[in-house]
């Protein structure tokens, strides 16, 4: 009984974690200045490749609601919405900016 009880609590917590979609971020110029609005809805990390040194970045959903994610792509200022649902996540999509959802599978994308 103790056992089944544990196992029910392991798979409730961890339930939320795999409510958000986590999405990658790669730019054709160099990323830096990282801002988040408000860390506790998203956090981003710096991914870091032999190929595309600091060019990408992982954005990891937390919590529902909207902040702003501000970076400096090369020398452009860019600031983005990020809406963040219990299904999904939603961010402007710009031009020298490509989004990868991490989360789907090959045939969703």
């Amino acid at each position: 009984m103790k056992k089944i009880i544990l196992i029910l609590l392991v798979i409730l917590m961890s339930s939320p974690c795999f409510a958000y979609e986590n999405y990658m971020m790669v730019t054709d110029h160099q990323i830096s200045n990282i801002k988040i609005g408000n860390e506790e809805i998203i956090t981003v990390e710096p991914v870091v490749s032999l190929k595309c040194y600091e060019h990408a970045m992982m954005i990891i959903p937390h919590n529902e609601g909207i902040t702003r994610l501000t970076f400096c792509k090369g020398k452009k200022h860019i600031c983005l919405t990020v809406k963040v649902y219990p299904d999904k996540t939603c961010i402007k999509e710009i031009n020298g900016i490509q989004l990868i959802p991490v989360d789907l599978p090959p045939e969703l994308k």
